[in-house]
């Protein structure tokens, strides 16, 4: 997920191989299936629909925001 911590990840690829931010950001991106990093939105679309009334008969799941991480 593309975060403040993510930047964290990022700095510390960039430090440990010589990659740019830009190449470290990218190689993450691309160790997803959809190569791109779950943005926060998304995760938290998802908590506003299960706490609506219409996610009444949703109980007991785990739902992967990952992009396929799960599946690959």
């Amino acid at each position: 997920m593309d975060t403040p911590r993510t930047d964290g990840s990022v700095a510390n690829i960039s430090a440990r191989t010589g990659m740019s931010e830009a190449q470290a950001r990218e190689t993450l991106a691309k160790s997803s299936p959809q190569h791109r990093l779950i943005e926060p939105e998304e995760v938290a679309s998802i908590a506003v629909f299960l706490a609506q009334d219409s996610s009444r008969g949703i109980t007991g799941q785990a739902i992967n925001i990952d992009g396929g991480g799960v599946m690959s």
